[in-house]
């Protein structure tokens, strides 16, 4: 039998079927001959390439630098430069020449022979053509460098490079992604394997032998056969500009069959593939551990060609995509859901067809330019080139760049492909974004800057057991990237300001380069294959036509792929509306079709990404009674739903919906996190952040604590940021956390408080309201009317858009259950569940700034009031520091105000930081005053005669003194003369912390308290009464009587050194009481403005009385007071109410809650002893808020020690022995200041919940404060004064009585008045600075007959 040749054909590797007529028997003729020119062509390269190692250019010959580290940074001559590259270039020829020539050589003729010395010298030249690969590229750079370095677009084009650099894989990896493309295409490249035969059986013919020979022998005398290396490389460089223009869609396929296309369709389902989409997709996420090979996207690579052409892009968008429904709840026959598509998209007409490959063939030519420019050797060819076929005809461009080019190519990053559809309709100048981010100022807390100076620290404790800030390391980075890419842009601006000279003959022309060489804008655009290209991806928001050609290119990426890509919220909101009106024909884009609870929050914006609603089913209750045989039992477990969101930062609708949900905290439990500052804006108390608690052993279930096994925490941060199938490219979001506060709950519960809370926060009057979000988009979509597919709407087409659709009415909808559709009407929604007229009422309290003309902030800050603010973040610390050294105003408080309020909240307490600068400016006039005589002494020693007076006897204090102050200040000033004070105060740290601690409390309670004086003309009458008292300060300052407040603090014993409020204090209650006694203050410059103010006239103001609510709180109220609420409960549910109720209440509450003297309760509906009724009170019969307390009323009791208010009779008794006994006595009724609603008396943390109450709307809320409702608040404000008069009792004697909130002062004449008044009110406004003394509703200086009088007119001026 004759032998049979041993070689493979080189074409396709298969074995050659001829007969072996060789010398050695192996070959036959034709392998022989082919053999034979293999190993002489690449001997005589090999020699080539020697001699070219012994004949190296000067500069390397010299240079002690290895070849593989040089960068000719030193090299600045051209001609220097083109040597080198002339002799890198020739070598890598040779090196490349030799190494394909020795690898066919051994796999195609000696592939059974294992050769260890072979394979390790095709290492070593292998290793050497890589090091000159690289450094043939940093020729290329130093080239361009040297000759482009006046034009700084330049440094762009580097930048690209490096970025290439450092991901560049390394050869070993690059030829296995060779050989996966390849059996990806391998249709393609068996079609061009039988090309490759064709020609191989061509050259088989002895003919073609000898003629190929001769040829060859004539044209190369020292070659003695021919060298088939030259052809392999040719037929390979084939494949590659095959591939290329297959991806970039310049071919059809060879074999396109239509059934194979219709079967992969049919078996297409939205979990498993997008069968609209035709590149690949790299994502960076983590590799698969599986052996199969991968393309980088979601799944597996396809059996399938991964690029498809146009007709088979065609034929799916024209037959459709079939669907399947996830899980939830899911309804078709909607109006973003119609029944003709609720299984399958919908097909598109080929003319749209032929207008999206049009757009798609332009999109990839846009990326391959993008991509050539990260390659520095290929970049010359690029530039020059006019388009795709004269780059890939280019002789410069080898078969590697080739390789390179066809492997990114066929595997782009998800942001490479947005970029380039972004880059799609971008024109040489392109417009700013219309999104612009909010001016914010700096998140740099200034305090805790200040503090860290001092050694302190301001995060003294967390809130509710959570950091005040925390943050995932992906949302570290999305700032880090935002940051880079800004300074990119801000690099590049600064470095097209000036642009020298540039050299007018270059290798490369990157274009004209207008004004003179020099830039106008730091944008710029280069010519890539006869395409333009921006220098930077574009920031702004790709358009709904981006977004189709992008999940038409991108395969296997669905929606959440995108929703990574997107800019900022407002571009994610308009492609989520988009895909829920099935707008992109892509099953993966679709992934919330038909679910309609989700949808409708995403409509609303309300992005949910982790839900929890097992909360019914794990939660169970057992136990055994005392009575059954063996120990009492108990088993107990306790589950909460919760839900994760993500909503729109710095958006009024957020504002609102955060600020009812924090209002619901008797139903919702709320956590908010900014993404941007990582701050935890809201945060809930401890004992609330459980999710799953239990417990369970002996005895009762009560005396055994709970086990919390699940609970919001850092770590239930960490696990949350794995739940969502996506993650946004930016940071301008809330991460909201919601979850039940009772356990157990149904599943619905809690996904109806946060929906209706949501149609309340968009302020919705109906349902057709809730689609009024993405009005702007449906107004420019439409359904087809033969396939309903959602589509664009034409210039001037004459077709309803999906909002006119929506305007017409209700739809019809039909529940999908299997295969089975059950008609359904949509119901009819209560009105109640709608914005209305109460809603409106308290959002104009809420959000007043929202129903002005000028522009506001809607940046949540978690807190609505200063007294709130004041509770979780503390005092101002650095006062207190610089307390206990000066008395001095910090610096500081001049520039920023009051730490405790915040500056950007356009919307809290407007009076707020103008208090606080008030009293700092009243402080430091106490050392004005001790520091007066000692400056105006320093004064008078000033002048001519200074010399003669130094020469003199000096004078003496006395003498000093009588020269500055007249004989009455120096009488009053001698009242303080020698008076020690008892013991030193500032060595009692704790004290003195108790006094400042108290001293800034003061400040937002008082600011809170009258913010919250509901009373007609309220505040206004107390800013006037401020401002008169504030004038006579000064008027008491330039008389002679601006010492007399030492008078009133040596009679109380109270020493100045106590704390620094004592003499501002004694000052304050001079100047009250001294607006009732004789002076010439109205004639003054300082009164004249006032002497017609009611409050100093006091019979005119008797008669003239404010409308008053009845201070009697439920257990002193009229038995018929709840008669009207109590017949109609009897009658109705809770929830059943007269509209007219709510809106009278509803406003009154948002003003208490707004001004901290109310806040929501984490206690249930049905645990609240409260309740709030509207009862129409005064003449008029407006309603106004009352709270009843029945329930509790039996259940308070008072401890012994505690004295209830006497009589009014008692009262007038005391005052008529006082006025018998003294003709000429005079009188003074103070009255404390209280709102209508509450008393300035603080309610202990754990006694709030006694006193909470719900709302018409089943709200839970906790007074702060002492309400007048509450069972016996009399007793309560009275006990407070009795403890502020005991501490001046021995002073006070029986001088001052007091009933309730109400102090009489008797004096047995004018000047004795005077003195016990002054005292009195100072013991009332002193430390700890609560009270304060109500003037409009007081009388000084009055004589018994007054006030009998004036009590007489019925107005309760002594009740």
């Amino acid at each position: 039998m004759a032998p049979q040749c041993t070689a493979l054909n080189i074409s396709d590797g298969s074995l050659c079927q001829q007969i072996a007529t060789s010398i050695n028997g192996l070959f036959c003729s034709f392998h022989s001959r082919q053999c034979q020119g293999l190993y002489r062509g690449y001997k005589n390269r090999n020699a080539q390439l020697d001699a070219l190692d012994a004949n190296l250019p000067p500069y390397l010959a010299n240079s002690l630098t290895p070849l593989a580290n040089e960068t000719f940074s030193a090299v600045d001559s051209e001609d220097t430069l083109r040597e080198l590259h002339d002799y890198l270039a020739l070598k890598y020829a040779l090196l490349d020449r030799v190494i394909r020539a020795r690898k066919l050589h051994h796999s195609r003729f000696f592939s059974l022979n294992l050769d260890y010395g072979h394979e390790q010298y095709l290492s070593t030249l292998s290793s050497g053509r890589f090091i000159v690969v690289r450094t043939l590229e940093s020729l290329e750079r130093r080239v361009s460098e040297v000759l482009y370095k006046k034009q700084k677009w330049f440094k762009w084009v580097r930048q690209c490079q490096d970025e290439e650099e450092t991901a560049r894989e390394t050869e070993k990896k690059k030829i296995k992604k060779e050989a996966a493309l390849f059996r990806r295409h391998v249709k393609d490249v068996q079609a061009r394997m039988k090309e490759l035969r064709a020609k191989e059986d061509l050259k088989r013919q002895e003919a073609y032998l000898d003629e190929a020979y001769n040829n060859r022998m004539s044209e190369e005398e020292q070659e003695a056969e021919w060298d088939p290396t030259e052809d392999v490389i040719e037929d390979e460089r084939g494949n590659y500009v095959d591939l290329i223009k297959h991806i970039l869609l310049l071919t059809e396929s060879v074999q396109d069959d239509a059934q194979e296309t219709k079967s992969s369709n049919d078996g297409i389902e939205s979990e498993e593939t997008d069968a609209s989409s035709s590149i690949v997709v790299a994502k960076k996420g983590k590799k698969s551990k599986s052996k199969a090979a991968t393309n980088g996207a979601s799944g597996a690579l396809l059996d399938k060609s991964a690029h498809d052409t146009k007709s088979q892009v065609r034929e799916r968008l024209r037959n459709g995509i079939k669907l399947s429904y996830r899980k939830g709840f899911h309804v078709a026959g909607t109006i973003d859901n119609p029944v003709e598509t609720h299984d399958k998209t919908a097909p598109v007409p080929d003319d749209e067809i032929d207008q999206l490959l049009t757009d798609m063939a332009e999109i990839k030519h846009l990326l391959f330019c993008r991509l050539l420019l990260s390659h520095a050797a290929v970049l010359p060819a690029a530039i020059r080139a006019g388009s795709v076929d004269d780059f890939l005809n280019d002789k410069e461009v080898t078969d590697t760049d080739l390789r390179d080019l066809a492997l990114k190519l066929d595997n782009p990053g998800l942001q490479e492909i947005r970029d380039t559809c972004a880059d799609l309709g971008r024109g040489e100048e392109e417009e700013d974004d219309v999104y612009e981010e909010p001016d914010e100022e700096t998140e740099v807390n200034k305090l805790d800057e200040r503090l860290k100076k001092m050694g302190l620290s301001n995060n003294l404790y967390k809130r509710g057991g959570l950091p005040k800030k925390w943050a995932p390391e992906r949302e570290k980075q999305v700032t880090k990237n935002k940051q880079a890419r800004q300074g990119i842009v801000d690099a590049l601006g600064d470095m097209f300001k000036d642009s020298g000279e540039i050299r007018s003959q270059t290798l490369i022309d990157f274009g004209e380069i207008d004004d003179e060489s020099k830039f106008k804008s730091k944008k710029i655009r280069v010519r890539i294959c006869g395409k333009y290209i921006h220098n930077y991806p574009s920031e702004k928001a790709i358009n709904r036509g981006g977004w189709l050609q992008f999940c038409l290119i991108a395969k296997d990426s669905d929606l959440r792929d995108a929703i990574k890509l997107c800019r900022h919220w407002d571009e994610f909101f308009d492609l989520n509306i988009l895909s829920t009106f099935q707008y992109f024909p892509a099953a993966k884009w679709l992934v919330w079709k038909g679910d309609h609870r989700r949808k409708q929050l995403l409509q609303l914006g309300v992005i949910p990404y982790m839900q929890f609603d097992g909360g019914e089913e794990l939660s169970n209750n057992f136990s055994t009674g005392s009575r059954v045989q063996g120990r009492r039992a108990h088993a107990i477990t306790e589950s909460r739903n919760f839900l994760c969101v993500n909503i729109k930062r710095n958006d009024p609708v957020t504002r609102r919906y955060l600020q009812y949900l924090t209002m619901l905290a008797s139903k919702v439990v709320l956590l908010v996190r900014d993404a941007k500052t990582s701050k935890i804006l809201r945060s809930p108390p401890k004992e609330q952040l459980w999710l799953h608690r239990e417990k369970a052993g002996f005895g009762r279930a009560s005396k055994n604590e709970w086990v919390v096994r699940w609970e919001v925490s850092e770590k239930f941060f960490e696990k949350g940021i794995f739940f969502p199938y996506w993650h946004f490219g930016f940071n301008d979001y809330y991460d909201v956390y919601i979850w039940d506060l009772e356990p157990g709950q149904n599943r619905a519960c809690l996904y109806n408080i946060v929906f209706e809370t949501l149609i309340k926060a968009h302020r919705f009057r109906g349902m057709q309201d809730q689609y009024r979000p993405a009005e702007s988009i449906l107004k420019t979509i439409t359904h087809d009317p033969e396939t309903m597919r959602t589509r664009d709407l034409k210039p001037g087409e004459d077709a309803m858009s999906i909002w006119e659709e929506i305007q017409k009415g209700r739809n019809r909808m039909l529940n999908t259950k299997g295969k089975t559709l059950e008609e359904q009407m949509a119901p009819d929604l209560d009105q109640s569940y709608f914005y209305g007229e109460a809603d409106t009422l308290e959002d104009e309290v809420l959000f007043a700034e929202e129903f002005s003309t000028e522009p506001s902030n809607a940046l949540y800050i978690g807190t609505v009031n200063a007294l709130e603010n004041f509770g979780n973040e503390g005092p101002n610390w650095e006062r207190f520091v610089h307390d206990l050294e000066t008395d001095e105003e910090l610096e500081s408080d001049e520039s920023s105000g009051s730490d405790w309020s915040d500056e950007s909240d356009n919307h809290l307490l407007e009076n707020e930081n103008q208090g606080d600068e008030d009293e700092w400016e009243d402080e430091s006039e106490d050392d004005e005053e001790r520091e007066h005589a000692l400056e105006t002494t320093k004064a008078s020693s000033n002048g001519e005669d200074d010399l003669a007076m130094v020469k003199s006897d000096s004078p003496t204090m006395e003498e000093i003194l009588s020269s500055v102050f007249s004989a009455e200040q120096q009488k009053d000033m001698a009242v303080l003369h020698l008076w020690k004070p008892p013991r030193d105060f500032r060595a009692d740290v704790k004290a003195d912390f108790d006094t400042f601690y108290d001293r800034e409390k003061s400040r937002p309670f008082k600011a809170g308290w009258h913010a919250a004086d509901l009373a007609p003309g309220g505040p206004e009458r107390w800013e006037e009464a401020q401002a008169i008292v504030k004038q006579m300060k000064s008027f008491i300052g330039t008389s002679d009587d601006s010492f007399k407040h030492y008078h009133t603090i040596r009679f109380l014993d109270v020493h100045p050194d106590k704390h620094r409020r004592v003499t501002r204090d004694a000052r304050d209650a001079r100047a009250i009481a001294y607006l009732f006694f004789p002076s010439s203050f109205l004639f003054s410059k300082y009164g004249s403005p006032h002497k017609d103010s009611l409050l100093l006239n006091q019979r005119e103001r008797a008669l003239n009385p404010t409308p008053r609510r009845p201070h009697a709180s439920d257990a002193k109220k009229p038995k018929n007071f709840w008669d009207e609420f109590d017949s109609h409960f009897k009658t109705h549910a809770v929830s059943d109410y007269p509209a007219e109720w709510d809106i009278a209440v509803r406003p009154v509450i948002a003003r208490l809650y707004k001004a901290g003297v109310i806040g929501p309760t984490f206690l249930p509906e049905q645990n609240t002893p409260g309740k709030a009724m509207a009862v129409p009170t005064g003449p008029s019969g407006q309603r106004d808020l009352y709270i009843d307390f029945r329930l509790i009323q039996p259940e308070i009791t008072f401890p012994r020690h505690v004295n209830h208010p006497p009589s009014k009779d008692w009262l007038m008794t005391q005052m008529h022995t006082f006025a018998q006994k003294h003709p000429g006595a005079r009188f003074s009724a103070l009255r404390l200041w209280s709102a209508p609603h509450f008393y300035p008396l603080m309610i202990g943390y754990d006694r709030r919940s006694f006193t909470s109450f719900t709302d018409f709307l089943g709200r839970g809320w906790e007074w702060i404060f002492v309400p007048k409702d509450m069972p016996f608040s009399e007793t309560s404000i009275h006990h407070t004064a009795s403890q502020r008069f005991a501490v001046f009792r021995k002073q006070l004697g029986d001088r001052v009585l007091h009933m309730r909130d109400l102090f009489i002062v008797m004096g047995e004449d004018e000047d004795d008045l005077l003195k016990y008044t002054t005292a009195a009110i100072f013991m009332i406004q002193t430390e700890p600075w609560r009270l304060e003394v109500d003037i409009w509703r007081s009388f000084m200086n009055v004589d018994l007959d007054f006030l009998e009088w004036a009590d007489g007119l019925g107005n309760g001026w002594l009740d």
